[in-house]
């Protein structure tokens, strides 16, 4: 027979080791977590950066490289939506220069600041339209869509500016993406508006939850009642209002529409969006883990600068990590249909 003193020894053994399994388990699945391994990496190479080049822990780098992060943050925050449905977006850099040409040039035909903001970002999101009705109405594959947009979008903008920059916005505007508040660039918060409304959009709505039942099993999902060509149409919408409104940011932070942004912008995107652990084959992702891949691509491209690396160079190294990532991939993917047949 158990005493009162022994069963209360017992219960507190129980519930130390029960505490130490969850420990054990939450630790074990940070460590595995292809996050893990990026903050590792990088870690190490701003620590090997600092040792290379004062200027890499001046408080004005890292500004700058919070803000150069921005604008491949916001839209990689919604190309998630789209790698986790099970879709590819490859129009993003181009509907990027749409946003910023379509904004500077309604605001150049005198219509105020907010109206041109929005008409810019929605003419991304009329693209981003048409690209789901392709995909998911007319059953053309994503790369074969999003591909064609590019080349589709980007010519437009040049036909319609003859190819050059819209010049003399209004100071109004460029203040948008210039001004500080406490000591931060604007740039930041508004990214970081977008990035947390996106996040709890995907992880805490019934809307991510169907974008990521669609991305793990399409006719399952449809089975189970969701109308999935109406939620990876959305989805496509919203990465190009997304791309339009990042093109919008842009030019006013350059003061005027270049008709050349955004050119190979959908590459820094999509790797961002990969880096940061989300599957290209649907199903798995989240944002924050994008915002981590932008941040990742931005220390590197203005580390590889300070550390005097040939461009050439930068260009490989960013090359290799992208690979490394979708290995990383491959092999999560592997182990977790293991775990599964194992069950």
């Amino acid at each position: 027979m158990i005493t009162g003193d022994k069963a209360t020894d017992a219960l507190d053994a129980t519930t130390v080791a029960r505490s130490s399994t969850q420990a054990d388990s939450l630790l074990g699945r940070v460590v595995t977590s292809p996050q893990f391994m990026v903050v590792v990496v990088m870690l190490l190479f701003i620590a090997f950066g600092a040792t290379q080049s004062a200027q890499f822990l001046n408080p004005a780098t890292w500004i700058n490289i919070l803000r150069n992060a921005v604008f491949i943050a916001i839209v990689a925050s919604f190309t998630t939506f789209v790698f986790v449905s099970g879709g590819l977006d490859l129009s993003v850099g181009s509907l990027f220069a749409v946003g910023g040409m379509a904004s500077a040039g309604f605001l150049i035909a005198g219509m105020p600041i907010p109206v041109a903001i929005l008409l810019g970002t929605v003419a991304g999101g009329a693209a981003g339209l048409l690209n789901g009705v392709l995909i998911n109405y007319a059953n053309i594959p994503p790369f074969i869509t999003t591909l064609g947009m590019l080349y589709a979008a980007r010519s437009l903008v040049v036909y319609f500016t003859g190819g050059q920059p819209i010049t003399g916005l209004p100071d109004a505007f460029s203040d948008i993406a210039r001004a500080n508040l406490f000591g931060l660039p604007m740039l930041l918060y508004y990214a970081a508006f977008i990035v947390v409304l996106a996040h709890i959009l995907l992880a805490t709505t019934t809307f991510g939850g169907d974008v990521r039942a669609i991305g793990g099993n399409r006719e399952a999902a449809s089975n189970a009642g969701i109308n999935v060509k109406r939620i990876s149409t959305i989805v496509y919408v919203m990465s190009g209002l997304s791309a339009a409104l990042a093109g919008v940011l842009m030019s006013a932070r350059l003061g005027s529409g270049q008709p050349s942004i955004g050119v190979s912008f959908e590459l820094q995107v999509i790797s961002a969006v990969i880096i940061g652990g989300t599957s290209l084959f649907g199903g798995i992702g989240t944002v924050w883990g994008s915002l981590l891949g932008s941040l990742v691509l931005s220390i590197l491209t203005t580390g590889l600068i300070l550390l005097r690396i040939d461009p050439v160079l930068q260009d490989f190294v960013i090359g290799v990590i992208i690979v490394v990532a979708v290995g990383i991939d491959q092999l999560r993917r592997r182990r977790m249909f293991r775990s599964a047949g194992v069950r």
